[in-house]
């Protein structure tokens, strides 16, 4: 298949996986500023001028953080709501992440006073029939945070729990991993308004010694790990090589990751398998590519929900997944190679919202996963 072919190919499975994330909200937000007081009704005091803490977290910097300004007052006056709950209920910050994350993104915090989906209602999407509450109760938004929160709380370990595993628990989501995403938004909103710490709010964490990261992601070339003298030593045996869309590859719509031969290839995060295939126009991937070959080699290409997509090239032998099949953060895809259009043993690493392919190494750092930190 010619690039252009491989391109056309992408669009179509980008829009299969759109499509699949159906109701997913899209909130696209950019940097992080102050608040208007009068909106949040005196709840909280405005800490709109005071300094934002960057000590923790992995890519948790909050002036790169979503803006709330491009919140309506809607938006913003239903998140205080959800946090005023949560405070009077005495639940931890951690559990304030949650719920906003869970508001987030089965309402974009806008109240639906009309059922979207059977008769789903409200800032959590709850539904009269399942015994959540009469609609009136349900629309509340104070009545509709109590009942998430004591939900939540029943669970038990939800504290240590990823927010989208916690969130699913009270939710019962067709989309158990949705919830995920909204995790770095929900934090600011929390930070901002609240003015909890980061490390108070369970702020994702990096990835340490090739584990995932609070946010559920992780670095997709493993490390190898060695024990001398009992101790356990972990080796980053990768290293970047070309990177995203630079002058002179302006069509490379990743990055590399020059590794040994063999180096297991992992899932980065949670998802469905969407695609496993072999491109190379020598017609084999079962042996060395090179300059002169078109294609990714073996690969795979794995969907993580939200329209967020992973692609995974040049493997050395047939992928270890197949089609269909449901992976977790860090499971084994195949191992680096050298098939199709490669020049030696590397990983090329995509990462792809919809049909638009973006820089692997920003995205990787902000879900505490960094492609540059390791080597």
């Amino acid at each position: 298949m010619s690039e252009r072919g491989l391109q056309r190919a992408s669009r179509r499975r980008a829009r299969v996986v759109l499509a699949a994330a159906a109701g997913v909200a899209a909130l696209v937000l950019l940097v992080c500023a102050g608040l208007v007081p009068s909106l949040l009704g005196g709840l909280f005091p405005d800490s709109s001028d005071a300094p934002l803490s960057l000590q923790a977290g992995c890519g948790m910097d909050l002036s790169k953080m979503p803006d709330m300004n491009g919140l309506s007052a809607e938006q913003v006056a239903n998140a205080a709501a959800i946090i005023a709950v949560g405070r009077e209920l005495k639940v931890p910050g951690r559990g304030l992440v949650v719920a906003l994350a869970t508001a987030l993104q089965e309402s974009t915090l806008h109240n639906h006073l009309t059922a979207t989906d059977h008769d789903s209602l409200g800032l959590f999407q709850q539904r009269p029939s399942m015994g959540w509450g009469s609609p009136a109760q349900v629309t509340d938004p104070r009545y509709a945070a109590t009942k998430f929160y004591r939900k939540l709380v029943a669970v038990a370990g939800w504290e240590a729990m990823r927010v989208t595993d916690a969130a699913q628990r009270v939710q019962g989501s067709a989309f158990p991993n949705a919830y995920q995403k909204w995790e770095h938004l929900a934090v600011a909103l929390v930070s901002k308004l609240a003015g909890d710490s980061l490390a108070s709010l369970g702020a994702p964490l990096c990835a340490a010694e090739g584990q995932t990261s609070a946010s559920g992601w992780t670095i997709p070339a493993k490390p190898a790990v060695s024990v001398v003298n009992n101790v356990k030593q972990v080796h980053y045996t990768f290293h970047l090589g070309s990177g995203f869309r630079t002058p002179d590859r302006p069509t490379h719509n990743g990055v590399d990751l020059i590794a040994p031969r063999g180096t297991p290839i992992q899932a980065a995060a949670d998802g469905i398998v969407i695609t496993v295939l072999c491109q190379a126009s020598s017609g084999t991937c079962d042996r060395d590519g090179g300059m002169s070959v078109r294609g990714c080699g073996w690969y795979v290409e794995v969907a993580h929900g939200g329209g967020v997509w992973t692609r995974y090239c040049h493997m050395g032998q047939r992928p270890s997944v197949v089609v269909g099949q449901h992976v977790t953060a860090g499971q084994l895809l195949g191992f680096v190679g050298s098939s199709g259009n490669s020049s030696g043993p590397h990983l090329h690493f995509e990462v792809h919202i919809g049909d638009q392919a973006i820089d692997p190494v920003p995205f990787m750092a902000s879900h505490g996963a960094p492609l540059d930190g390791a080597a």
